[in-house]
């Protein structure tokens, strides 16, 4: 009976050693694990500072290497599928690697989370096809930034580890609120525009409108000349005239105002006003002011 006592408590000894070899294993194997992923992905983290230049103006770094920052974000996408702010920023970078199709998939599949519309992939989805002469579709996502809550895109970016490592750059001196601020008023410009090439001048007057009564937004003649455009296309030219009107007291070197002015007085009969107007509009055009047309020099952004 002793000898069997014996023989069983060795058993069962032997057994949880083995459990307990096997449990250290299991947990050196998860941290070897993540020591693996964690120097992988400290040694691919780029120097953000080109893609900052790049962002901020796009013709300075035309010879721009893509492919660090390409390689980091896929690595990422790869210990985590659904992380919306590297879908993002991998879909900027496939844009401008002429990866068109897969961009516009990383955007669709970062531009709702949880029920939320999120700012940058609509935006940037709104631009892409507002660039392709896209209009209902640009209009569709130009309106969904629009909609979406900045506050929240401005909380997960600056909560986002790459944002943090994009920040750190000492080429990064922007506010994150004041740039997604400003995104947002050239979405409001670029959807305009949209629906004035769609003619849907009744949308053009109401979201003019929405747009000159936010205090946040910037760009103010622009949504002056877009609402005189409105009310010029139904033929309501007294309207017109006053928001035109409107829009020179912001802004007074945008030739498009000057041309429909001078169109509403041609209407008027008042033709020595209308060639005035015409000369100062032409005048304008030639100076090629690169502000205007308002939605001219409009590129997807992430910040």
């Amino acid at each position: 009976m002793f000898r069997l006592s014996q023989w069983l408590i060795s058993r069962v000894a032997v057994i949880y050693a083995i459990i307990f070899i096997f449990c250290l294993t299991c947990v050196d194997l998860k941290t070897l694990a993540m020591r693996v992923k964690t120097r992988h992905l400290n040694d691919a983290i780029p120097n953000f500072s080109d893609m900052i230049i790049f962002s901020k103006d796009q013709n300075a770094r035309k010879d721009l290497d893509w492919r660090p920052y390409k390689n980091y974000f896929e690595l990422i996408l790869r210990y985590i599928p659904d992380d919306f702010i590297t879908k993002q920023l991998l879909g900027f970078v496939d844009y401008y690697t002429g990866q068109e199709p897969q961009a516009i998939a990383l955007f669709k599949s970062s531009s709702v989370m949880n029920g939320r519309l999120l700012f940058w992939s609509n935006y940037d989805l709104g631009v892409l096809y507002y660039k392709k002469s896209m209009w209902p579709q640009a209009a569709e996502y130009l309106l969904k930034a629009i909609r979406s809550n900045t506050q929240l895109t401005v909380f997960l970016m600056r909560d986002s580890l790459i944002y943090r490592q994009i920040a750190a750059s000492p080429f990064f001196r922007y506010s994150l609120s004041d740039e997604i601020m400003d995104a947002q008023s050239k979405a409001y410009v670029l959807l305009l525009s949209s629906l004035c090439y769609m003619k849907q001048y009744d949308k053009v007057i109401l979201i003019s409108n929405l747009a000159i009564e936010n205090p946040s937004l910037s760009y103010k003649d622009a949504f002056y000349f877009y609402a005189g455009l409105g009310f010029f296309e139904t033929d309501q030219m007294e309207k017109a005239f006053l928001l035109f009107q409107k829009s020179l007291t912001i802004e007074k070197n945008n030739p498009e105002v000057y041309y429909y002015i001078a169109n509403i007085y041609e209407k008027a009969g008042q033709l020595e006003q209308a060639r005035e107007f015409l000369q100062i509009s032409y005048g304008l055009h030639q100076k090629n002011d690169p502000r205007f047309p308002y939605e001219s020099n409009t590129n997807l952004r992430f910040f």
